[in-house]
């Protein structure tokens, strides 16, 4: 059988081989905690790592807003605050923002979202070590279990997209938070 080139090129897209490397991040793949910046320009870990359910919201700071619909569905829960935490970070790599904007609009969505965290990753750092896919003007929802599991994974492009997963991000945080005592 002959390959033309057309198909070689459409094949190599389709698998992947385009992307700058593998990328593997799945339902119950373990994840490590990794050091990012907070909006105060101080170098820490992903808080409640291990201890609590938790929702890490990895934007591109140029789809910030995607997943309002779904951090404010989460917000009306009221999940109790000893068993689940919601983490933004901002992938500060892939926009032209400088970052001193990131972090001011960081403070900010900590004002809006009472409780929450946000973070900043200026080099892709939680990208590389949970091998994400490309978030360039998207964003991830990445629910993880206390036991460092990936729960529930979904790259986001736009709001719609977020209102169409909130029933089933929010029956794996039910779910994952029931497994607490």
């Amino acid at each position: 059988m002959k390959i033309t080139l057309l198909t070689s090129v459409v094949l190599y897209f389709i698998l992947g081989a385009g992307n700058t490397g593998v990328f593997d991040a799945s339902i119950g793949k373990t994840v490590n905690n990794v050091q990012l910046k907070n909006a105060d320009d101080i170098v820490m870990s992903i808080p409640y790592f291990g201890q609590k359910v938790l929702a890490i919201f990895y934007n591109d700071p140029d789809a910030k807003d995607v997943n309002n619909p779904l951090s404010d569905a989460i917000k009306e829960r009221k999940f109790p605050k000893e068993k689940y935490a919601g983490i933004g970070v901002a992938n500060c790599a892939d926009t032209w923002l400088p970052n001193s904007v990131i972090r001011y609009a960081a403070r900010e969505k900590e004002k809006k979202y009472p409780g929450a965290v946000i973070l900043l990753d200026e080099d892709r750092l939680l990208a590389k070590a949970w091998e994400l896919p490309d978030g360039d003007d998207k964003a991830h929802i990445i629910v993880i279990g206390k036991d460092l599991k990936i729960k529930y994974i979904k790259l986001v492009k736009n709001q719609e997209e977020s209102k169409a997963i909130i029933q089933a991000v929010i029956a794996v945080l039910e779910s994952e938070i029931a497994k607490i005592n």
